[in-house]
């Protein structure tokens, strides 16, 4: 039913959006405009029995007087369409069942839509020539109105201009490279003699006040993080494992990327291939005891934090905290060589010496002789007594790495 008014027929504040569960009843005075409440339609019989139809939104009941079925009995005989009676009492029968249930049918009537069915008694003949009861068939119907309800009002909106700042992250997130001595990244895989120092870089997108740290790193043969065997070089949430027996360490940098070195090493009977695998997370620019750079100072035999307070790293020597190699993924470098064979390099004399890397690079010469050892821009012969080194320096290997991996003599 389309009704037209001047004046709104409901308050607006009931059409106006508010907060809620959404199963929230209609208000009453919405209910009776949408379902208004149609008097003067039950049925009734010439005997004064009625028939009582009542309609919910989506139920169809029938309150029905024993009276209209005379003496007739059983009750089975009567039916709602399809249905049978759904509960009784001495003197009414009741139907209740959901509107699209017994066979009801929907249409439109005088734009108004309208469920109808047929309550029906078909009672068994009588065996004599006396009836004491009759059939009927009684139509019985729901109407519901199509209510539409157009409601405008002038309202002018106040908006409120919020600025929202969100991080633009690249989609690699994390990046482990392998650096030459300059920091330059390596346009192809390098290669390496035992001892001779590696550079990593990690880095990642990083905003204000904003620190990376490397929480773990390990090195194997093989391209996945998970194949063995595997050696630990950085542990228990930033503490350089390797730095304890070589120079490997973090190397200060204060564009936000973590930079380090490692002695190339090699794993017995395995292939010179090697990678270096990396669990890192984005932190505060102050370090804590969970995510810090902390390398191990042979000398003063202790503990230094690479850009922080060495307090962080007095847990190197126990542990930081639970292993969370678990829940940071894995971020893996391109592959480098180490020659198993030669164990000789020859100094350059242009070499710039790299950004936090030791002042002097001392090679010793097995068995005496002569050694480099290189400075800052120059050379120097440091003589020996048995052999003399023109060309080429001949480095002997850590000896701890070299009983640690079984290296052939």
């Amino acid at each position: 039913m389309f009704l037209d008014s001047d004046l709104p027929l409901v308050h607006r504040d009931y059409f106006s959006p508010a907060r809620g569960s959404g199963q929230e009843p209609l208000p009453d005075p919405v209910r009776q405009l949408l379902l208004p409440v149609r008097t003067g339609t039950d049925p009734t019989s010439l005997s004064g029995a009625t028939v009582r139809t009542s309609c919910e939104r989506n139920r169809m009941q029938l309150q029905v007087d024993r009276r209209v079925l005379g003496l007739g009995e059983p009750v089975t005989h009567l039916r709602l369409g399809s249905c049978r009676v759904s509960r009784s009492t001495q003197d009414l029968l009741y139907f209740e069942h959901e509107l699209h249930m017994c066979g009801t049918r929907r249409k439109m009537l005088q734009n108004r839509i309208v469920y109808f069915n047929e309550l029906r008694y078909d009672p068994p003949e009588p065996r004599g020539p006396v009836r004491r009861t009759a059939p009927f068939r009684l139509p019985v119907a729901c109407y519901f109105n199509r209510f539409v309800y157009s409601y405008k009002i002038g309202y002018q909106p106040k908006v409120q201009i919020r600025k929202v700042l969100k991080t633009m992250k690249n989609s690699s997130r994390f990046i482990l490279t392998l650096r030459n001595a300059e920091w330059e990244e390596l346009s192809r895989p390098p290669h390496y003699v035992l001892g001779e120092p590696m550079f990593f870089q990690a880095e990642t997108f990083l905003s204000d006040g904003e620190r990376l740290y490397v929480h773990s790193c390990h090195v194997t043969p093989e391209t996945s993080h998970l194949s063995s065997p595997q050696h630990p070089v950085i542990k228990n949430f930033g503490c350089m494992e390797e730095s304890r027996n070589s120079r490997s360490r973090f190397l200060p940098h204060r564009t936000g990327a973590v930079r380090f070195s490692v002695d190339a090493f090699l794993f017995k009977g395995a292939a010179a291939q090697l990678y270096m695998h990396c669990a890192m997370s984005v932190g505060g620019a102050k370090p804590t005891p969970t995510a810090k750079s902390c390398s191990y100072d042979s000398k003063t035999r202790r503990w230094v934090e690479a850009s922080g307070s060495d307090s962080v790293c007095g847990c190197c020597e126990s542990s930081c905290g639970a292993d969370g190699s678990a829940e940071n993924e894995v971020f893996s470098s391109t592959s480098w060589t180490v020659d198993p064979q030669v164990r000789s390099m020859t100094p350059n004399r242009n070499r710039k010496k790299a950004e936090g890397a030791e002042p002097e690079l001392r090679w010793p010469v097995r068995g005496g002789g002569e050694a480099w050892v290189e400075e800052e821009g120059e050379e120097t012969h440091v003589k020996g007594s048995a052999v003399v080194v023109e060309e080429e320096e001949v480095s002997k290997p850590d000896r701890m790495s070299e009983n640690f991996f079984d290296f052939d003599k």
